[in-house]
C-alpha cells in the first residue's frame, strides 16, 4: 500500500539555471518532502531559439539542460509530478525527454494530460498555456480543449485532487485576467489544491471557496511554496524565500540554504 503523502515542495521556473538545480537538491535534502510538484519553466523565457515560437527542436544546450533537470529530479528519490511551461516548447521535445526520464526514474511522473494517482491523491496537469486558440506544438490550448483535457478531474476517485497549470490567459474572454481564470477553474473542478506557475508571477497563496490556490513564484529567483496536508486551514501552505545574503554564499558556499517563511 503506497505511503500517504502529506508534505510537498512546490516550484516552477528553473529558467535554465544550473545553480537552481543545485539549490533544488539542497532544499529537498533539508526539508525531506514526500513529493515535489513542478508547474513548468525548465528553460529560460528569453530563449533566443524560441523568439517566434516556431522552432521544431531544442538546441544542443537546451536538450542537455532538460536532461539535467530530469536527472536531478531522479536523483532526489522523491515522487515528482511535472508539467512543461510555455517556454519549454516544442512540446514533443520536452515530452520525449520526459518519457525517457520516467523509464529511468520511476518516481518521475509527467502529468501533462496524464493524471497520476498516489494513495488518496490524484494529480492532474496541463502544461503550456490556456488561451484563446490552440497550437499544440507550442503548447497553447483553447478554453474548450483545456476543459476537455481536464474533465477527468470530475470523475476521479481519489478524494484529494491537485491541479498543476503553467500559464493561464483569457479563460473568460478578452477582458479576463489570471484571477478570473483561476476563479473559473476552481468553480468548475473544485480541486483541493491548484498550482499556477505563470511566467513572471510572484509567489502568492489564497483560498477560493474550497480550493487552495498556490503561485510558488520562480525557483530561479529564490521563491517556492510548501504544502503540508497534515495541517488544517490556512496553515497548510506557506511561501518560502530561498535567497541568502551574498556574504554567506561567499564565506561558506557549501552551507545549507536558509529557508525564511513569508506571510501568504
Amino acid at each position: 500500500m503506497p505511503r500517504e503523502m502529506q508534505r510537498f515542495l512546490i516550484i516552477s521556473g528553473i529558467n535554465g539555471r544550473d545553480e537552481a538545480l543545485l539549490q533544488l537538491q539542497t532544499i529537498v535534502r533539508d526539508r525531506r518532502p514526500d513529493g515535489l510538484l513542478f508547474a513548468g519553466g525548465v528553460l529560460p523565457p528569453d530563449r533566443e531559439d524560441l523568439t517566434d515560437f516556431d522552432t521544431e527542436c531544442y538546441t544542443k544546450e537546451g536538450t542537455l539542460f532538460v536532461e539535467r533537470f530530469f536527472s536531478t529530479l531522479g536523483s532526489l528519490g522523491v515522487f515528482s509530478a511535472v508539467i512543461p511551461g510555455v517556454f519549454d516548447a516544442p512540446l514533443d521535445e520536452f515530452l520525449g525527454l520526459g518519457m525517457a526520464a520516467e523509464r529511468e526514474y520511476p518516481k518521475i511522473h509527467l502529468v501533462h494530460v496524464t493524471p497520476v494517482e498516489e494513495g488518496d491523491i490524484g494529480i492532474f496537469g496541463l502544461g503550456g498555456c490556456i488561451t484563446d486558440h490552440t497550437s499544440t506544438g507550442v503548447g497553447y490550448y483553447s478554453r474548450t480543449l483545456a476543459k476537455y483535457y481536464l474533465r477527468p478531474i470530475c470523475t476521479a476517485k481519489p478524494p484529494r485532487k491537485v491541479v498543476l497549470l503553467s500559464d493561464l490567459q483569457d479563460w473568460q474572454g478578452d477582458s479576463a485576467n489570471e484571477q478570473h481564470v483561476a476563479d473559473a477553474l476552481t468553480a468548475t473542478y473544485h480541486p483541493m489544491v491548484c498550482v499556477l506557475g505563470s511566467p513572471g508571477a510572484k509567489g502568492h497563496i489564497e483560498r477560493i471557496a474550497e480550493t487552495l490556490l498556490i503561485r510558488p513564484g520562480h525557483f530561479a529567483d529564490g521563491s517556492a511554496a510548501w504544502l503540508d496536508l497534515g495541517r488544517t486551514g490556512d496553515d497548510q501552505a506557506e511561501l518560502l524565500d530561498l535567497r541568502q545574503p551574498a556574504t554567506q554564499r561567499e564565506t561558506n558556499p557549501g552551507a545549507p540554504i536558509d529557508l525564511v517563511t513569508v506571510e501568504a
